[in-house]
């Protein structure tokens, strides 16, 4: 790393993050070649964070998706959806929560726009979506609150409820 005119130069650039816990928020990026769900998680479990919520924005060189569908008088997902051609995300938000076995998740939505000017967005798919140049994101961490993915029988879907910390066992 050296220094230059109108910044600092760094070689060989790996993910980064800095955690403010006087304000409860970690800003950071993940670096070429990361995947963008399993890096977020990665930089949640450095800083044991279970809760919070996730803004990014940056590009990816490939995405996968699904969307939501509906057939037959019925809500459902999508197959996922793949673009193989880099594109910008222009606006990406997630929830930090656990599973009902305690291991952590994130939903996380995006709005990406292709080489071709398209723009398209969905729920994001873990292990899919591999970091181009560079994700920055900032995360804001709960201390008092605790999402829980739990299965919901009236829709059908394992969907995130939100309790006090000192609720979850």
């Amino acid at each position: 790393m050296y220094k230059q005119t109108g910044g600092v130069t760094t070689v060989g650039r790996h993910s980064q993050s800095v955690y403010d816990k006087k304000r409860g928020i970690i800003m950071g990026y993940l670096a070429p070649g990361e995947d963008l769900l399993n890096g977020l998680k990665k930089v949640c479990e450095e800083h044991q964070v279970t809760a919070g919520t996730i803004n990014c924005i940056g590009s990816l060189s490939h995405v996968s998706i699904i969307q939501l569908s509906y057939e037959d008088d019925q809500m459902l997902y999508s197959n996922p959806i793949h673009w193989n051609t880099p594109v910008e995300l222009l606006s990406g938000h997630g929830i930090i929560g656990q599973q009902e076995d305690g291991d952590l998740d994130i939903h996380f939505h995006g709005v990406f726009v292709d080489h071709r000017k398209s723009i398209n967005g969905g729920h994001f798919l873990s292990g899919t979506n591999t970091v181009a140049i560079t994700i920055e994101y900032t995360i804001f961490v709960t201390e008092e609150i605790q999402p829980l993915r739990e299965f919901d029988i009236s829709t059908g879907f394992p969907l995130f409820n939100f309790y006090r910390k000192s609720d979850v066992v």
